[in-house]
């Protein structure tokens, strides 16, 4: 039955090969392994799959840059605690820690959020956490700055 499903479905049978041999690549261990590993899975999924958004501000990319760093802490860095119980009565609790890390320089900030999550073990995961998101800024004009997640 499964073979007969993916035969009739070549867009089943591809999405699971996709889906397998992801797992053999391992998980990004920067940001950099992460901008390519997004890029890849765009080109083989395609853009819905993983979503990218680059947008233009009207805002000096110092001005841009300078809050980046003030609000990085303030609003990203998260530790959210929780408890799930199912039907069974089973209960599973955990911690799932956000961590930002603010990079700068004279033409790019760069803006990296990591997830760790205590009740998960994610094989070959840097010890922060896995990358959930990375945001490049960079400057266009003197007031005009280009932000890509």
């Amino acid at each position: 039955m499964l073979c007969s499903t993916m035969r009739n479905n070549p867009g089943l049978a591809l999405t699971a090969v996709v889906l397998t041999l992801g797992g053999c690549g391992g998980m990004p261990k920067n940001a950099e392994e992460f901008r390519q590993f997004t890029l890849e899975r765009t080109r083989v999924l395609g853009a819905l799959s993983v979503p990218k958004e680059t947008f233009e501000v009207e805002r000096p990319f110092r001005d841009v840059s300078s809050t980046l760093r003030k609000k990085a802490d303030e609003c990203l860095k998260v530790a959210i605690k929780w408890t799930v119980t199912n039907s069974y009565g089973n209960t599973r609790s955990g911690v799932d820690t956000f961590k930002p890390t603010f990079i700068t320089g004279p033409n790019k900030a760069e803006l990296h959020v990591q997830l760790k999550r205590s009740a998960v073990v994610e094989v070959g995961a840097p010890p922060d956490g896995s990358y959930r998101v990375v945001l490049d800024a960079t400057p266009l004009t003197a007031k005009r700055t280009r932000i890509e997640m």
